[in-house]
């Protein structure tokens, strides 16, 4: 029986050894971005990832860490995942995502805007748990980073938080967000985000249209 048990402990720290192993040797290869934007551009998808600054395994630059990759375009969300990921040199690890930002452009297409979250919810790319709201320019936010105390993407959880706290109105995350697309029950109003000599307000909620759903008011 002693010699049993003791060839089982044998196996599971054997097994430990094997996955711990595996999870450091995969940390090596993957990036981890912080924000994600999704818009409209010359009808078609516009999409890139926000990084930090500074890499979370090494504290490499953005430039050593080669993660740094302007926005692309596509016909589809998926296409411009494919492309976007295909210039990376790490695969993306977005379990850390913060934030995710719609262009306006994109809103206003409501056809368009229903496929990229089809997409989203088919294929569970971002967290559950991840703040969404609008701009007018997404890209437009970056602009302000280089004068921010850390990258953008945690920069507006906080942001976000805060502002909900002081009043400006209620945050809504990425899952809250898929499953109103399925029950259509609440009018759905998320942050609307401007900026202004390189500073982010959160002054307006956007009201996003979707002309093919009959909404009911959250009461």
């Amino acid at each position: 029986m002693k010699d049993k048990i003791k060839k089982y402990v044998a196996l599971v720290l054997s097994v430990q050894q094997l996955l711990c192993g595996c999870s450091a040797t995969e940390l090596e290869d993957r990036c981890f971005p912080m924000m994600a934007v999704v818009d409209e551009k010359d009808g078609q998808i516009s999409f890139g990832y926000g990084f930090p600054k500074l890499s979370q395994k090494d504290n490499t630059d953005l430039e050593e860490a080669r993660v740094n990759i302007a926005p692309v375009t596509g016909k589809t969300m998926e296409s411009c995942v494919q492309t976007y990921d295909s210039r990376l040199e790490k695969l993306a690890d977005c379990n850390h995502m913060k934030v995710l930002v719609f262009g306006e452009n994109l809103m206003e297409d409501t056809g368009r805007y229903a496929d990229v979250l089809s997409y989203l919810k088919q294929t569970g790319l971002f967290p559950r748990n991840i703040y969404v709201c609008v701009a007018e320019d997404p890209l437009a936010l970056f602009e302000t980073e280089e004068d921010l105390p850390q990258d953008l993407g945690s920069y507006l959880e906080q942001y976000l938080q805060n502002q909900e706290s002081a009043g400006s109105g209620k945050l809504f995350k990425l899952g809250r967000l898929l499953d109103e697309k399925e029950n259509h029950i609440l009018q759905i109003m998320l942050p609307y985000l401007e900026t202004e000599d390189h500073i982010i307000f959160w002054k307006t909620m956007y009201r996003v249209p979707d002309d093919r759903f009959l909404y009911k008011q959250e009461k």
